[in-house]
């Protein structure tokens, strides 16, 4: 029988509703005309997160002249989006940093996976690609799997247990053969409760089928894969490289040129986890 998720949301107190910050950093990013005034006023109100958008503002990735001391200043220079979608993907780390033992993930494994697949499937996106459109591929890898957050539980509860290193498309299938359903089906359900944008939810639900060549999930999906083959993987090691190469061509590349981006990304990612004070 398949599991009643939105009761197991209801539940599960720390899921119960999505972080109040995270939630209105989501709906500040939809608003394409959002003031700055909005924007400091929201993660003004943070400490923490202040200091990790301002970290994260000043470093070498951005290349920017002079240090960068405010909020606004940050705003002004690299634009709303850019400051808003660092800004959610911070405030999610409180969230994907936990240990996720139903699928024997330590702390921080899972949050390291959203990163790696947010950059990657940034990374991804054809070179007309919009900041707008590749801030919205990166925001949607950071938040792909957080169904196996809501399903934790259920599996570390059941009397069964997951493969010790299920391939990607064996983790999928333990999940409905253990509890009727899937992280993705679970992450589409969660993220629907959380009020995140259809769109938004329409990628996390689908991001383990085939999808449209050039689409948000399509970049997810090959994200997930190359960067999982690359050893930042979500619970599921083993990737067949046949799956890469299919995923490569539905984001329009061939498998070594995106072997060659997920590399550069995967680069940029132990940077950013260090400015987040992940080890």
């Amino acid at each position: 029988m398949a599991l009643d998720l939105e009761r197991l949301i209801a539940t599960t107190p720390e899921l119960a509703a999505m972080p109040a910050t995270s939630a209105r950093l989501l709906t500040l990013l939809e608003d394409p005309d959002v003031p700055i005034v909005d924007v400091v006023g929201v993660i003004e109100t943070d400490p923490a997160l202040t200091a990790n958008v301002l970290k994260l503002c000043n470093s070498a990735y951005y290349g920017l002249r002079g240090e960068v001391a405010t909020v606004r200043e940050a705003l002004i220079r690299l634009g709303n989006q850019t400051v808003l979608t660092l800004a959610f993907a911070s405030s999610m780390g409180r969230l994907l940093q936990a240990p996720v033992t139903g699928y024997r993930l330590p702390r921080g494994q899972l949050w390291r996976h959203a990163l790696a697949v947010g950059l990657v499937g940034a990374r991804l996106g054809p070179d007309g690609m919009t900041p707008t459109d590749r801030n919205r591929v990166f925001t949607a890898g950071v938040v792909h799997d957080i169904g196996k957050l809501l399903l934790d539980r259920p599996l570390r509860e059941s009397l069964r247990q997951l493969p010790p290193e299920p391939d990607y498309s064996g983790l999928v299938l333990a999940e409905r053969d253990l509890l009727g359903c899937d992280h993705a089906e679970a992450g589409a359900v969660l993220g629907g409760a959380w009020n995140f944008p259809s769109e938004l939810v329409a990628v996390i639900g689908n991001h383990h089928r085939p999808a449209p060549a050039g689409s948000t999930t399509s970049l997810v999906l090959a994200a997930d894969l190359l960067a999982s083959r690359a050893g930042q993987h979500g619970g599921a090691p083993g990737v067949g490289e046949q799956a890469c190469e299919l995923a490569a061509q539905a984001a329009g590349l061939t498998l070594d040129a995106a072997d060659e981006r997920t590399a550069q990304a995967l680069a940029d990612l132990e940077g950013l986890l260090s400015l987040l004070g992940v080890n």
